[in-house]
């Protein structure tokens, strides 16, 4: 039956299978083909727009103790180098951020990372995301497995709490005050133990509170397709500035309020939040675009990256989780998480304040080169255009990458040293300049960008042998981005006639179109 399904397989069995050469002659002499006059006819089309630079090479020797595995996984899963880097560093920072911050003159920079990685379908995200957080995975499952029992007991202690707080306020003998006096004494009901589910894919953000309030208070938001977070209800148009005010407040470290019904709002102090959102480019270009998102900063605190697609792959034989890279990095991260474990706590007053972490200072060496780079990034501003927000922070992303490597490579590490900052600079320069190279590429006016995704659509069609194609029919079956109006598709196509993309001719009554073969 499988060979019924593989081109391969049949191809291999030919004989067997009755398989006849001159009828596969005749087949190919079928194939609609481009004649040379047919090319002549046409004018060579001009560019709708100016295509974005290609990106800047990945430099994957400041990744420091993640360069292994990352050269590791570029070699057998075969993604792009942007998005293999972002899947482990994005593991490192939920582990690391658990442990400590940096203080640099009195601010506190957690470890805390935000990635947004943005690549096509077919190019291994899910599959990068699934290895780089294998480790924790199974560290959660264990967890769970605990709490589990430590639910059982909670359960029974409150029992016995709320029942002894009934007898107190049933006992008819007591007067006002010694009733007050004997709540007083039972105290707080016992504290739900923490549940330690701490990995998140789809959640709205209320669910992300909600993880942090009562699950873990270290949590990661890791997502193949972010369209299903960012197209869905977190951002509804009566949702999107507080989702925008979650996620900007849990980069910064700040507390974040809950809101339950029953008991009041709550702030959350001590909370940490990693994030890798993957996403197509047609949602990737609406929220580059989106002004609500880039006027209030949440844009410069991801480190995003447009991943170019991979290919021809070749199917590598192996396992990475056997690989001693791998095993190094699960290694470390398990490490990281079991810290950060032994920074929580149970108790009700801990549970309001969370993690209390220390603060690594810089070096003075390392000091001097954060020093060095903020000035070099302030006398760059007026060059980097859409990129200044973004600039503003990279300085601070630099710090935070530096510590999530040194963590990564060492839990204990007490301050970070030059060797850190130097990785995390080479690392927070390259995401400014792919930041500046990607908000460029999305100041492209959207009558061209509906002209662009007309295009696309009319050269698969032209490979179907379906054109030409009638305007009444690109209305009903085009791309909706393009418009559901004749006058949208109309406008789309006068501008890809303009460019010399297509052209109109009379089909009877009709106006049909047809695609330049130089476009193909």
């Amino acid at each position: 039956m499988l060979k019924e399904h593989s081109k391969v397989l049949n191809g291999v069995s030919q004989q067997a299978d009755g398989f006849d050469p001159e009828k596969a002659l005749e087949a190919l002499r079928n194939v609609p083909y481009v004649r040379p006059e047919d090319v002549d006819d046409w004018p060579e089309p001009l560019p709708l727009f100016r295509e974005a630079d290609p990106p800047e090479p990945y430099p994957l020797e400041a990744l420091g103790p993640l360069e292994g595995v990352v050269r590791e996984a570029l070699r057998v899963v075969q993604g792009a180098e942007a998005l293999t880097a972002a899947a482990f560093l994005a593991g490192a920072s939920l582990g690391a951020q658990g442990i400590a911050n940096a203080g640099v003159d009195g601010r506190t920079y957690p470890a805390s990372l935000f990635f947004l990685t943005v690549a096509d379908s077919g190019e291994r995200k899910t599959e990068l995301d699934r290895l780089a957080l294998l480790p924790a995975r199974a560290w959660q499952t264990a967890k769970a497995e605990v709490a589990a029992l430590a639910e059982e007991a909670w359960r029974a202690e409150r029992e016995a709490w709320e029942a002894e707080r009934r007898r107190i306020q049933g006992e008819k003998g007591l007067s006002r005050e010694e009733r007050a006096e004997a709540l007083k004494a039972l105290g707080l009901p016992p504290a739900r133990p923490w549940s330690g589910m701490f990995l998140l894919s789809d959640a709205t953000t209320e669910a992300i509170v909600s993880a942090l309030a009562d699950d873990w208070p270290s949590v990661g938001l890791f997502a193949s397709e972010a369209g299903v977070f960012l197209g869905g209800h977190a951002m509804s148009e009566e949702k999107r500035l507080y989702t925008i005010s979650v996620l900007s407040r849990l980069w910064d470290g700040q507390g974040v309020e809950r809101a339950r019904q029953g008991d009041g709002k709550r702030l959350l102090l001590g909370r940490r939040l990693s994030v890798h959102l993957g996403m197509q480019p047609e949602v990737a270009r609406d929220l580059l675009e989106d002004r609500l998102v880039r006027n209030q900063g949440l844009l410069a605190r991801f480190l995003t990256a447009w991943a170019p697609q991979v290919g021809p792959r070749r199917y590598v034989e192996e396992d990475l989780t056997r690989n001693p890279a791998y095993i190094a990095y699960q290694g470390r991260l398990d490490a990281l998480l079991e810290a950060t474990a032994g920074n929580v706590r149970d108790d009700p007053e801990a549970r309001v304040r969370g993690l209390e972490l220390p603060s690594l200072p810089l070096h003075p060496a390392a000091k001097r080169l954060y020093v060095a780079f903020f000035e070099y990034l302030e006398a760059q501003k007026t060059g980097l255009g859409e990129a200044r927000a973004f600039a503003a922070k990279t300085p601070e992303h630099a710090v935070r990458l530096a510590l999530v490597l040194g963590l990564f490579e060492d839990p204990s590490l007490t301050r970070l040293g030059p060797e850190h900052m130097e990785r995390g600079i080479a690392l927070a320069e390259w995401y400014m300049l792919e930041h500046r190279r990607l908000m460029e590429g999305a100041r492209v006016p959207e009558p061209l960008r509906r002209a662009a995704r007309l295009l696309e659509w009319l050269r698969e069609r032209a490979r179907e042998g379906a054109l030409p194609i009638a305007t009444p029919d690109v209305v009903r079956y085009g791309p909706r981005a393009v418009g559901r109006t004749t006058q949208a598709v109309r406008e789309a196509l006068r501008l890809l006639e303009a460019h010399g993309y297509v052209r109109a001719h009379r089909e009877g009554r009709r106006e049909a179109w047809e695609l330049n073969p130089r476009a193909l």
